[in-house]
């Protein structure tokens, strides 16, 4: 594919990406890759990127252009990778300085320059910088469609060829593009009329495309009408946004603090516990966030209505905003603009405390999973410790993939069968859930000076995001299989409490890995019960280990209450459902208590002494967010 210009200078494409939207360094590699040609190298320059380093594969020609940039920039960080020659340079007017230096020594060479969104709008007006013929946003529209649409409407006028690639590249695409080693055929996954459109001579500018890759074409038309809506500054636009932004921060407010709530009050000593919150103190701090960010948007306190519409439940995580605005327009005509937030808490293979067991590879125990991605207990347990230090610093830690099957590896093998970046099957570490790659791009700096304080190593010093975990047992290894702490720690929601009875220990880690449902959990109900006495039966006539009602049992195909694995896995059956049903531990406790019915129907735990000791008790037993982590929250506009 060849994009030679008549006039020997070569296109220059600036890729930024919007909102939270992440691949985009990989795209804008990707296309410094499609534009590099046998004789003629590509200039990839990141704008406040880290400083890159060669690779051994680099061509000739990349090595050249990075020999004559060092020569005309001696304070440059550049280096050759593949077939493309890498910058770096820092988000100052001294940056675009050099930006323009690199573009000049590379004359007749593509020039793809990546840059955060803060630095677009000093790139476009730079008088020193060079000017770019296109623009590719790489945007999630799902999520920013509007704000994609404003950014389009202001780059059309300026004459630029505007694209906006939808998803982001194919895993094995984006590391061969990192490296600058894409072959023919485009398998980063970039589209070829994407490619012709930004890279082309320019006979398209002026125009959009938007390439939705993981489903339809996406009209720029319906953005562009979305910006008259959500994209206002004023008026009733400008009240909405506020209202979403409070209620988001209600919510998020109360994501943080649902720990605290669910906390006993007491310790074990009796004594109160200082990291338990009541109700009242839950709702005041979410409401308290919700006014700071109404006023730093310049809302008056007066103007903002808050409130609860799940007040009553045992854990309330909804909240509705209601801003008054009136317009300096049309008589000051007073809009009303609301605004509802809710945090959802899903619970199932991907959530945060589920479990599993392994299969298929060289490790066959527990797992635990991160971001819909397994790994060995004590994998999960030492990533949350880094992921909360992580959170500390500003950073967001994501796992990207974590356990693979050999059968899994050999299909991913198979679509890209190139030992040097996929290892085949039966080779990978990843087969022993002790391997994670983690993300975002962002992170990579700080993984490289802190993963070690964790027990992590940077397992190949050109993949920055593989991470093994190297202080527990090896990977692959019969001690491995059975590893559940770290340094004496419980390792996560797959460990099984101290007072679990050993008999009893390896069917709950069966139950609770075929149903998804934490051991912790399934622990502390069985404790409550019956005090793990597999013979006990009730006045009520309930029976067994589990305290199995017969029509119950019935129901979920437990033919002898009294056989504890047969009660404990009809047990981990039953939470499991009703989780899905609930969504909460707690309301899923109440409802194995008191039968689903009057848990419905008020969606709290109902007004029963019994129940709510019952509840109380076995989170107290379990540590509440200890021994059984609350699955990650998600916090989304509801209305």
């Amino acid at each position: 594919m060849s994009f030679t210009n008549p006039l020997g200078r070569g296109p220059t494409v600036f890729v930024v990406p919007v909102g939270e939207a992440e691949g985009s360094r990989a795209a804008a590699a990707a296309l410094a890759c499609e534009g590099a040609e046998a004789d003629r190298p590509a200039l990839l320059i990141e704008v406040g990127g880290r400083p890159p380093r060669p690779t051994l594969l680099a061509t000739g020609v990349a090595q050249g252009l990075a020999r004559r940039l060092g020569a005309h920039l001696p304070q440059a960080r550049v280096a050759a990778r593949g077939q493309v020659c890498h910058l770096a340079v820092a988000a100052e007017p001294e940056g675009w300085e050099e930006v323009a230096a690199a573009v000049d020594v590379a004359r007749g060479a593509p020039a793809v320059i990546h840059l955060p969104p803060a630095s677009l709008q000093d790139a476009l007006t730079s008088q020193t910088g060079p000017r770019p013929s296109a623009v590719l946003l790489r945007a999630d529209l799902d999520r920013d469609r509007a704000l994609v649409g404003l950014l389009v409407r202001e780059l059309l006028p300026r004459g630029l060829s505007v694209a906006v690639l939808k998803s982001r590249l194919p895993w094995v695409g984006e590391r061969r593009a990192l490296f600058g080693a894409l072959p023919a055929a485009n398998p980063a996954g970039l589209p070829g009329r994407m490619v012709r459109r930004l890279l082309g001579a320019g006979s398209e500018s002026g125009q959009a495309l938007i390439l939705a890759l993981a489903g339809a074409l996406a009209l720029i038309a319906a953005a562009l009408a979305l910006v008259a809506i959500a994209g206002a500054v004023t008026g009733k636009g400008r009240a909405q946004r506020t209202a979403d932004l409070v209620a988001i921060s209600v919510v998020r407010s109360m994501r943080d603090d649902v720990d605290r709530l669910l906390a006993p009050p007491r310790l074990a000593s009796g004594s109160p516990n200082p990291n338990h919150i009541d109700k009242r103190t839950y709702l005041g701090r979410a409401r308290a966030a919700g006014l700071v960010a109404a006023r730093e948007n310049e809302v008056d306190a007066d103007r903002v209505e808050i409130t609860f519409p799940d007040a009553g439940s045992f854990a309330p995580v909804r909240a509705k905003a209601v801003i008054t605005a009136s317009l300096e327009v049309g008589g000051g005509e007073a809009v009303q603009a609301s605004a509802e937030a809710e945090a959802a808490a899903p619970y199932g293979s991907a959530a945060g405390g589920a479990t599993g067991m392994a299969s298929g590879g060289g490790y066959g125990g527990p797992l635990v999973y991160r971001d819909g991605e397994g790994m060995r207990p004590d994998v999960a347990a030492a990533y949350d410790r880094m992921t909360a230090a992580a959170r500390a610093d500003g950073l967001a830690l994501i796992v990207v993939s974590g356990f693979r099957s050999d059968a899994e590896q050999a299909a991913l093998f198979a679509a890209h069968p190139d030992p040097t970046w996929v290892a085949p099957p039966g080779h990978s570490l990843h087969r022993c859930a002790t391997e994670l790659d983690l993300g975002p791009a962002s992170a990579y700096a700080w993984l490289a000076a802190n993963a070690a304080r964790f027990g992590f190593a940077q397992r190949y010093s050109w993949e920055p995001w593989h991470y093994g975990f190297a202080t527990g047992p090896e990977p692959c290894s019969a001690a491995g299989e059975t590893s559940t702490t770290v340094n004496g720690a419980a390792a996560g929601s797959s460990s099984v409490p101290a007072f679990v009875p050993a008999q009893f220990r390896p069917t709950i880690l069966r139950a609770a890995a075929r149903w998804g449902v934490a051991p912790a959990l399934l622990a502390g109900q069985l404790m409550a019960e019956s005090g793990f006495d597999p013979n006990v039966g009730s006045p009520a006539g309930a029976q067994g280990i589990a305290q199995f009602m017969p029509s119950t049992a019935a129901a979920y195909g437990l033919r002898n209450p009294y056989d504890p694995e047969e009660a404990i896995d009809a047990e981990a059956h039953l939470m499991a459902d009703l989780l899905r049903q609930f969504g909460s531990p707690e309301l899923a406790l109440a409802a194995y208590n008191a039968g689903p019915a009057p848990v419905e129907a008020c969606h709290c735990i109902p007004p029963y002494p019994e129940t709510q000791a019952y509840v109380t008790r076995i989170l107290a037993m379990i540590g509440g967010p200890g021994l059984m982590p609350m699955p990650s929250f998600e916090v989304r506009l509801v209305a």
